[in-house]
């Protein structure tokens, strides 16, 4: 038979397990999900240090007054003095989580005005800026009571939502973002390192390695049986977080783009999982690396916080980690209301390099593994 039909057959007799043990599988699929979506979309965090770009128009001693103020919280982190323009760009490319516009004229007053922008594709970080603001305004002596219909004092600070991110944003959403791709890793290295380490103890594996097939095809049914449980967790989590609260801003284009990057993502990982478990003897040894390997890349790639949140010596490990160009692009789709083009086609290629790399060194540790049973 060709590669592709004995791939096809193989296939076919992992999902015919996984009928037979539907029981077990589909309660599996859906209890990660929720558990993660429930217990983590339920409450938001608190960062730290989030950058902040201060644009000082006023130029006089109590917008300093002002800005030293808010220097002094340890929750927010001016990062740049900047123009109006170079602000938003900074805004636009996610370095600042918000921006702090001083007019001209500003006397920290009741009568003055601090303008401010935040990225609403971080709801945690946004509210904590809003709130700080906020308090060094009060500090300042300034009147921040909330504009009313008629009449009524001005507020100090006026809030404008980035017009780059125009959509609107929760938590949830910020969370279930994470989740899907955390799900869709974590269900890639369980499933289709366990399929091929059950064979393997039942001796279903030595078996199909003497047959005339393509011993490729046997690699390539794990992965797919992988992804196939990969995504069927990560979908109806998606399903779960829909329903619990969560948007796609993005639309039916938005769900169709994330829909393609979970299956990168699945398809990857699986590959890694093969790649582990064909030198992995034991089902326990694997599940411990498995979950070392796993649990790691969820956090660095920002599943839970902003990876730009993280320590700076983790930085490169942030930037080489496929989680997080996939985290970020479904956060795009489902906060932002867009994904650009050129980033779908750049974290996709990024995930298919990952994918053929991961499948290269599969095929390495696993052409000899007849010799290892």
């Amino acid at each position: 038979m060709s590669l592709i039909g004995d791939t096809y057959t193989l296939f076919v007799r992992e999902m015919l397990i996984f009928k037979k043990n539907i029981r077990v599988n589909l309660p599996r699929a859906i209890i990660f999900p929720v558990i993660f979506i429930i217990l983590l979309g339920s409450f938001g965090s608190t960062p730290k240090n989030v950058p902040v770009a201060i644009v000082n128009n006023g130029n006089n001693p109590a917008a300093l007054n002002f800005i030293n103020l808010l220097q002094s919280s340890s929750t927010i982190k001016v990062v740049s003095q900047t123009t109006q323009q170079g602000a938003m760009n900074l805004l636009s490319s996610g370095t600042v989580a918000g921006i702090v516009v001083i007019p001209s004229g500003f006397a920290g007053g009741q009568n003055s005005n601090v303008y401010l922008y935040l990225d609403n594709s971080q709801p945690e970080s946004a509210e904590v800026i809003s709130a700080i603001v906020n308090e060094t305004a009060a500090q300042s002596g300034a009147n921040i009571e909330a504009s009313k219909v008629s009449g009524g004092k001005r507020s100090i600070v006026s809030v404008v939502s980035n017009y780059v991110f125009g959509a609107k944003s929760n938590y949830l959403s910020f969370v279930v973002g994470g989740i899907l791709v955390m799900v869709a890793s974590f269900g890639g290295i369980f499933s289709a390192g366990f399929t091929l380490l059950s064979d393997r103890e039942l001796g279903n594996l030595k078996a199909f390695l003497m047959t005339p097939i393509n011993k490729f095809s046997v690699l390539l049914s794990k992965i797919a049986y992988g992804t196939f449980q990969s995504l069927l967790s990560a979908y109806i989590g998606l399903a779960i977080g829909l329903l619990y609260g969560a948007t796609i801003s993005a639309g039916v284009i938005g769900l169709i783009e994330l829909i393609w990057i979970i299956f990168l993502v699945g398809l990857g990982f699986s590959a890694l999982a093969i790649a582990l478990a064909a030198r992995v003897k034991q089902i326990q040894t694997y599940a411990l690396v498995g979950q070392t390997v796993a649990m790691p890349l969820s956090f660095l790639g920002g599943a839970f916080v902003p990876a730009n949140l993280l320590p700076k010596f983790l930085m490169p490990l942030v930037v080489i980690n496929p989680v997080t160009y996939a985290v970020n692009a479904v956060r795009d789709i489902m906060i932002k209301g867009a994904l650009p083009l050129n980033t779908l086609i750049s974290t996709s290629v990024i995930l298919l390099i990952f994918t053929g790399v991961m499948m290269f060194f599969a095929y390495l540790l696993f052409r000899n593994a007849g010799e290892n049973l």
